[in-house]
């Protein structure tokens, strides 16, 4: 009896045994990881950027689980792609919240694609770090939306104090993409222009999609005017440099933060660009390689994650990766400040956070869920194959 009692028991133990080495068994004591939900324009007309996006994510992912993850745990960022649509945005995010529980939203990427998304993170109660730019987008203040780039409309202001105090221009020409991003930094010209003693002489639309404009172009051109503001994002652009170059206009041109110096856009833009008439509004992540190189902020954010793009993935930088970067690390900080992985506490951590990123000081309040006031953002343009700030 007592052997027939023991042989039971050692087969049970052995039979525990091998199903706690089978193939995704998980030990009693492994702790789920955090997950991050990331919704993301990988294809589509903005593939580039959300290429780029998920790529700093990635790798940010993978040294902070190397490192130890979060309190022990490791962070697992689910990815979904919108294909740049934003009906597909909500979709995407939708499953992200419900079917695979996320303790937090990163993207989607541009402005138009967030805006489906925000009644959903109020509703479901999902910290949201959006990385489309629009005004709207946290005005007025949304209680689970945080912003990572400045929004469209607080850089207008700094853009108007470049182009009449730095560039002298006082006629200005608009170019604005209909979508919500190019509307508002309209608006944030148009509300601010009078302050700096300057006017909007003509303003043409055009939506994010068109592959042709010229016909905008050449009322711009016949109006003469001093500087031409363009507001938009990577690919109109390159359709616009294009136009620019077609009809030989020479009036300067001054580029939004949505404007991204990609690979694409540069091959695009090629004819134009190396004529300085062509100036990206643009974070100094941009320019780092005229920085001196024991500046505090190449060498502990920009200089590691430069490397790490060549020698792991072969890539070069692209301003677009900064988006990724500062979302993923503000998103980290805020798990160690909240201690935990519930969303009620993610999102009252994230009103703490402080940090500093790729794209300038981030400080978040209950009152201010941009974060970035735009500090670092400064006029440039291309010389001899390479980018170089304005002298101030």
């Amino acid at each position: 009896m007592e052997q027939s009692r023991l042989m039971k028991v050692a087969s049970v133990v052995g039979l525990s045994l091998s199903l706690l080495f089978l193939p995704g068994a998980r030990h009693a004591g492994a702790a789920e990881p955090i997950k991050i939900g990331a919704v993301l324009a990988v294809t589509g007309f903005a593939g580039n950027f959300g290429t780029n996006t998920k790529l700093a994510i990635t790798y940010l992912q993978e040294e902070l689980n190397q490192k130890g993850g979060i309190a022990g745990r490791q962070v697992q960022v689910l990815i979904e792609d919108d294909q740049s649509v934003p009906t597909n945005s909500l979709v995407s995010a939708t499953k992200l919240i419900r079917d695979k529980n996320v303790c937090m939203l990163l993207g989607p990427n541009l402005t138009p694609m967030v805006m489906p998304t925000l009644p959903l993170v109020e509703r479901e109660k999902v910290p949201q770090l959006a990385i489309g730019a629009g005004h709207e987008v946290t005005v007025p203040l949304k209680k689970w939306v945080f912003r990572i780039p400045v929004t469209d409309y607080r850089l207008a202001p700094r853009m108007l104090d470049f182009v009449v105090n730095t560039l002298g221009a006082r006629k200005i020409a608009v170019l604005y993409s209909t979508d919500s991003s190019g509307k508002m930094g309209l608006q944030g010209i148009e509300d601010n222009i009078g302050k700096y003693g300057a006017s909007v002489i003509i303003k043409e639309a055009f939506e994010p999609t068109d592959t042709n404009m010229i016909p905008q172009l050449t009322k711009i051109k016949a109006s003469q005017p001093d500087v031409i503001i363009l507001w938009t994002s990577v690919a109109p652009a390159a359709v616009i440099a294009k136009n620019y170059g077609q009809l030989g206009m020479k009036t300067t041109v001054v580029t939004s933060h949505g404007v991204f110096p990609t690979q694409a856009f540069m091959a695009a833009a090629e004819s134009v660009l190396d004529k300085g008439t062509w100036i990206i509004f643009g974070s100094k992540d941009i320019y780092a390689d005229k920085l001196p190189p024991n500046d505090p902020w190449r060498t502990t954010i920009f200089d590691p994650f430069n490397k790490a793009l060549k020698e792991k993935y072969g890539k070069e930088w692209e301003a677009s990766y900064s988006n990724g970067f500062d979302a993923f690390n503000i998103a980290a900080e805020a798990l160690k400040i909240a201690g935990t992985d519930d969303r009620a506490a993610i999102r009252d951590a994230l009103e703490k956070v402080r940090y500093e990123g790729m794209m300038g000081t981030y400080k978040y309040s209950p009152t201010d869920h941009d974060g970035n006031a735009g500090d670092s953002f400064w006029g440039i343009y291309r010389k001899d194959g390479t980018w170089w700030p304005y002298k101030k």
